[in-house]
């Protein structure tokens, strides 16, 4: 699982390096290539390969009659690469998902239990103080909506 916060910069080359805590992990758990593909809120979802291999059966497993479930096929899988880590540690992200996320140079790489998130920095913190809610609260609408299986 993938958790933690860091702040990272995308050099010029498009290069970005992954935090060595989430190396590892990958490194002992997963297989690769990475994926990297859009994901919500106009961030960036890195997946190791088996994980993403799951994402894909379900993906592929949709009601291709519907237009939406085509729609929502052809947007993740059109801007979803395959990346290694180099020596470094670092991944590039293509031009394509550079622009589609609005990243500039400046990131912050989130765990996010089976992924990691990257997010422009600017845009990372304006979601983060607009969604920004207390944890009872959040705990609340959750319970509201019949989710009452977590603790902390």
């Amino acid at each position: 699982m993938f958790r933690g916060i860091f702040h990272n910069s995308i050099d010029e080359k498009g290069r970005v390096s992954i935090p060595a805590r989430f190396r590892d992990q990958i490194q002992n758990n997963h297989q690769t290539p990475l994926v990297l593909t859009l994901g919500f809120d106009q961030c960036l979802f890195l997946y190791p390969s088996d994980t993403w291999q799951t994402i894909e059966a379900k993906l592929s497993s949709m009601d291709s009659l519907n237009a939406e479930v085509r729609q929502f096929q052809r947007t993740i899988m059109r801007a979803t690469d395959e990346v290694d880590l180099d020596q470094q540690g670092r991944i590039v992200i293509s031009p394509v998902l550079r622009k589609e996320a609005g990243l500039g140079k400046s990131v912050v790489i989130v765990g996010l239990l089976n992924r990691i998130e990257i997010w422009d920095k600017q845009k990372y913190e304006s979601y983060h103080t607009q969604s920004s809610q207390s944890l009872e609260l959040i705990g609340q609408k959750l319970s509201d909506k019949g989710i009452q299986d977590i603790a902390f």
